[in-house]
């Protein structure tokens, strides 16, 4: 018995309409994605633990009155409610007054913390552990506000600590290890990361696990194996952690084009799974910026606001790729936006000058930065820094100075501060105070190649050419590439008449870039030096042919000629700069040089007088002048 073809059609239908629907179910919820703060692409390396989660601990061992109970804290936590802060401070000062308390020194820590008034956190709960060094509770508090004031080494010992008494406090060891990621310490954030996914359980764990993935893929050598293990145990811990599905989306496939675009491929079913979920927009933004596509992913995060509008740290990834793109009007109206709705966004105020700046609205800049100084209480080192740079190229040196003594107060060891201050001075011809700064700059930063190059500039202006070797030799172990800074070493050598050694560095230019007029030239100058005029006239020749409006080189030929015994071609060469020139000193008194060489006293004579005539006070066209008519006289 046949069935018709139409019967199977019918039957067959239904059943992959079944199929597909249930494949897209299973790539919903294999992709499902969650909103989580430390999403693989967009991670906050802070500490992460809230104060809040700590207020009930076991490491309050205080052997004292608990206040827990008292009717004044209570009063002071619905006042912190209803955001009536200055209140609730009072209260807790009132108890200090008459009795000093660890427990209440951490409270109201915990409130300059809820403030992001660090500072006044960080003597809080040192007045905390004054009082009761055990009191490990204020010593974690305080780690957390070190760390929201970029002081690390304090922030880790003050976790440490914690960590020798409460080896097993996760939290702890979690947000350690987040400082370690910030600051390069690879290896040792994935000892803390594995050690909290030991102790813990639920969120912190996937958080540890995704952590201590992202750390394997950045030590040396990267194990990606190991990473894709742990994100893989996170994912299993916690189903819809979009981060660890996206790291593991990027070590499936390598980093060319066709690995580019199978990522694409399934990112793209990811979003269209979920629309919403801007962390797989930001995934395939990364994509196209991997494939210097910034327009497209551009347009990918502009769709990513569509649906998350109100989403500021997004906008202003949206502005960051506007200024990449050039496009500054339209990122100066996205930030005047976000100004709108927040007129007190500091970060917006910071962008804005910054724009400013690039455009060389020097006044309009600084006046945005002094807004976020006003906004902020007293701004930034960076910002300061900024402030200083601006009063440079408006050659306000005075108010540079100051912008960087700021920055130098509210954060000591700033390398790049020293640096500013050190080409300030070098630019005032301040040598000694230069070369201070400079030196301490490189103190803090060993690698600081710029203020390496500026070092050696400023040895150049003070002919200790021995020392701007050294400083140029370290700027070349740093950037073995750097041309100009090859070129500034051979002429170092040059004038320590090491001819050898300049010689060597301008043939390895001229082997890279046979088009470069100054290596030309120099080396030209060179090989004169050094008595090789035929090759010091090749160079010079070649010189001259990539830059003919260039005067220096042609009197260098025109020397170099003479010492060639070719005074004719010497003397050519002379006159005609002197055609388009006639009042040019320097050639001039080359000119009467070279007819003094070729022996035609007569003509040299004459000529060194019209360089009397043009400069009387010409020592050298004196001196000469003098020499000849001597010699005419001896000659009669």
């Amino acid at each position: 018995m046949r069935i018709g073809t139409h019967r199977i059609t019918e039957s067959i239908i239904p059943v992959i309409l079944l199929l597909s629907a249930i494949f897209l179910v299973l790539l919903f919820v294999q992709y499902r994605a969650s909103q989580d703060a430390e999403l693989a692409h967009h991670i906050h390396i802070t500490a992460q633990t809230s104060v809040d989660e700590n207020s009930k601990n076991d490491m309050n061992n205080v052997a004292e009155v608990d206040f827990s109970d008292d009717p004044r804290i209570a009063q002071a936590e619905a006042l912190i409610a209803k955001g009536k802060l200055t209140e609730a401070e009072n209260i807790y000062f009132s108890i200090l007054v008459k009795e000093p308390s660890a427990q209440i020194h951490n409270w109201l820590g915990m409130l300059y913390l809820k403030q992001k008034k660090y500072d006044k956190a960080v003597v809080s709960f040192s007045n905390a552990l004054k009082i009761n060094a055990r009191y490990y509770k204020a010593r974690y508090n305080r780690a957390i506000a070190y760390s929201a004031l970029n002081a690390y080494d304090k922030a880790v010992a003050d976790y440490k600590e914690v960590i020798r008494f409460f080896d097993a406090h996760a939290k702890s060891h979690f947000n350690l290890g987040l400082l370690y990621y910030k600051h390069d310490e690879y290896d040792a954030a994935a000892e803390e990361f594995e050690r909290t996914a030991g102790l813990s359980g639920g969120n912190i764990k996937a958080k540890a696990l995704y952590m201590l993935g992202e750390s394997y893929l950045l030590v040396s050598p990267p194990k990606k194996e190991e990473a894709a293990a742990a994100f893989t145990a996170a994912i299993r811990l916690k189903p819809d952690h979009v981060g660890a599905r996206l790291a593991l989306l990027e070590l499936k496939y390598p980093q060319d084009e066709e690995g580019y675009q199978k990522r694409l491929e399934e990112l793209e079913v990811m979003r269209d799974l979920e629309p919403e979920n801007i962390e797989v927009y930001r995934a395939i933004a990364k994509v196209y910026l991997a494939k210097n596509k910034a327009s497209k992913a551009l347009r990918t995060l502009q769709q990513a606001l569509l649906h998350e509008p109100d989403d500021v740290e997004l906008q202003f990834e949206v502005i960051e790729l506007l200024i990449r793109l050039k496009k500054n009007q339209e990122a100066i109206a996205a930030l005047e936006n976000i100004l709108t709705i927040d007129a007190s966004n500091a970060k917006a105020y910071q962008y804005l000058g910054d724009l400013y700046s690039r455009q060389e609205s020097y006044a309009a800049a600084l006046d945005t930065y002094n807004i976020v100084v006003a906004l902020t209480g007293e701004g930034s080192a960076e910002l300061w820094n900024k402030m200083g740079l601006l009063y440079v190229k408006m050659e306000r040196f005075k108010d540079a100075k100051l912008a960087y003594e700021k920055a130098l107060k509210m954060q000591r060891n700033n390398s790049e501060t020293y640096y500013n201050l050190g080409v300030l001075s070098l630019q005032q011809s301040s040598y000694a105070e230069s070369e201070g700064f400079l030196k301490q700059a490189i103190r803090l930063h060993p690698d600081y190649g710029e203020a390496y190059l500026e070092l050696a500039d400023l040895f150049m202006h003070k002919e200790q050419y021995r020392q701007a070797v050294d400083a140029y030799l370290k700027v070349l172990q740093l950037t073995p590439d750097a041309v100009h800074v090859k070129l500034d070493l051979a002429v170092c050598y040059t004038k320590l008449k090491e001819y050898d050694k300049a010689q060597v560095l301008y043939e390895e230019i001229l082997e890279e870039d046979s088009s470069y007029f100054k290596a030309w030239f120099n080396i030209g100058l060179v090989y004169y030096r050094q008595k090789e005029y035929e090759q010091s006239r090749d160079a010079l020749k070649k010189a001259v042919e990539l830059e003919p409006e260039d005067d220096k080189a042609y009197r260098a030929l025109a020397k170099t000629y003479s010492a060639l015994q070719k005074h004719d071609k010497a003397i050519e060469i002379l006159e005609q700069l002197l055609a388009q020139n006639p009042s040019d000193i320097t050639t001039r008194l080359a000119y009467a040089r070279s007819y003094y060489r070729a022996d035609k006293r007569d003509i040299a004579l004459s000529e060194y007088k019209k360089v009397l005539s043009l400069d009387p006070q010409n020592r050298s066209a004196k001196k000469m002048i003098e020499k000849i008519e001597q010699e005419q006289q001896v000659a009669k």
